[in-house]
């Protein structure tokens, strides 16, 4: 085993380890929370941006960890909605994740398909998502799969601008601490 492998598995374990406790500490501590205006219990934050820097800088592992961290923070008010945020930031993982790997991110291109991807592939799997679960979990709300989807639209809506909240600021975050640090970097 290489010293250079061990270093790097170190660097993951530990850039996982902090980024997963920034997740915990935003939700627990900061709570900044903003009302999306047409669905005010729906609410803006910033969790995912740790979320999607974990996993530009250490892969898709790491960007699961945390995403599974965040679920667990959430859960211990509220299960479902830890689940609903795990499932919102977890897609938006994979759906940058398929593009960079498919293609050498090298141009800015492939970059902005990758975060455009993201959004897209969270707001798809969250409508189905919501479709699916709002009437069996909150049944005195939404009564039938007719009153969900008229919502769609705006949950579509929130989540595409939540999406870019924590790809874009995931993305400046991590150009701004690989330009300090060019050793996090991988190709």
């Amino acid at each position: 085993m290489s010293l250079f492998y061990v270093r790097r598995k170190s660097v993951f374990v530990a850039g996982t380890a902090l980024l997963g406790a920034v997740v915990a500490v935003l939700d627990l501590v900061v709570r900044l929370k903003i009302p999306f205006p047409p669905l005010p219990y729906l609410k803006l934050d910033v969790l995912g941006v740790p979320m999607l820097l974990s996993s530009f800088l250490f892969g898709f592992f790491s960007g699961s960890i945390t995403s599974l961290v965040a679920w667990l923070t959430i859960a211990t008010r509220d299960w479902f909605s830890g689940f609903m945020k795990f499932a919102a930031e977890f897609s938006t993982i994979i759906g940058v994740y398929i593009v960079l790997r498919a293609r050498n991110p090298r141009n800015a291109w492939w970059k902005s398909l990758a975060m455009v991807s993201g959004v897209l592939v969270r707001v798809i799997v969250m409508a189905v998502a919501n479709i699916a679960l709002l009437p069996v979990f909150y049944a005195s709300l939404y009564k039938t799969y007719d009153a969900v989807i008229v919502l769609i639209p705006l949950i579509s809506l929130f989540n595409a601008v939540q999406g870019a909240v924590s790809v874009f600021g995931g993305f400046l975050v991590y150009e701004a601490v690989v330009l300090r640090l060019p050793s996090l970097k991988h190709d």
